[in-house]
């Protein structure tokens, strides 16, 4: 499963840039440059799809290592450390998805983006402030697309690639279920293990 999930935060990073060569964080050219890149670009509905798509898997994967993790008791020591790092992965990853809808500017990521917004007002104290600063004002506009964007394509991404490492290696580390022995790592990852996770 750990080697699915970072296949697939890999597959979002390369879809994401190739995306991101045809985009403009405007008000007035997002919902353009998605249109062109959807409608005229060779291949660009497949990469848009692609990426829309497996970004849903990416929570879905998410939950669910959370979820193996906790049923084959992979939480206790000394794997407590990964477990965490993984409960931490399950928001970063959801933020990523709400900072993504809104980057079409088109309706459905206008009101998408929205109803988070809106909840941020329940925070105690800082709730309305956190809300004012990602939407740089006090209605959805440029500001907000420009800091939807930057999270999206780099506030997020670099937390989440730095989370996915460490929890890569301590699963190397301790092993991935807490009632299997440890057996000593005879071999290095590259190229045998890669080559057994991705058949």
């Amino acid at each position: 499963w750990i080697s699915l999930l970072l296949f697939a935060f890999f597959m979002q990073a390369v879809t994401g840039f190739f995306l991101l060569t045809h985009y403009s964080a405007s008000t007035q050219t997002a919902w353009e440059s998605v249109f062109y890149l959807q409608h005229q670009v060779p291949g660009g509905a497949i990469l848009r799809g692609l990426h829309s798509l497996n970004a849903q898997l990416c929570v879905v994967l998410v939950a669910l290592q959370v979820l193996l993790t906790v049923c084959y008791r992979a939480c206790l020591a000394p794997r407590e450390i990964g477990f965490l790092l993984l409960v931490l992965l399950l928001p970063l990853t959801l933020g990523m998805s709400v900072t993504g809808w809104l980057l079409p500017f088109d309706q459905k990521g206008y009101w998408a983006a929205k109803i988070p917004l809106n909840i941020l007002t329940v925070v105690p104290l800082a709730g309305p402030w956190m809300q004012q600063l990602l939407m740089g004002g006090t209605e959805i506009g440029h500001l907000t697309l420009t800091r939807f964007q930057a999270l999206h394509t780099v506030g997020l991404p670099l937390p989440i690639g730095t989370v996915l490492a460490l929890y890569w290696v301590l699963t190397r580390k301790h092993g991935l279920a807490h009632t299997t022995p440890r057996l000593p790592v005879t071999e290095f990852y590259w190229p045998h293990q890669a080559l057994k996770d991705a058949s």
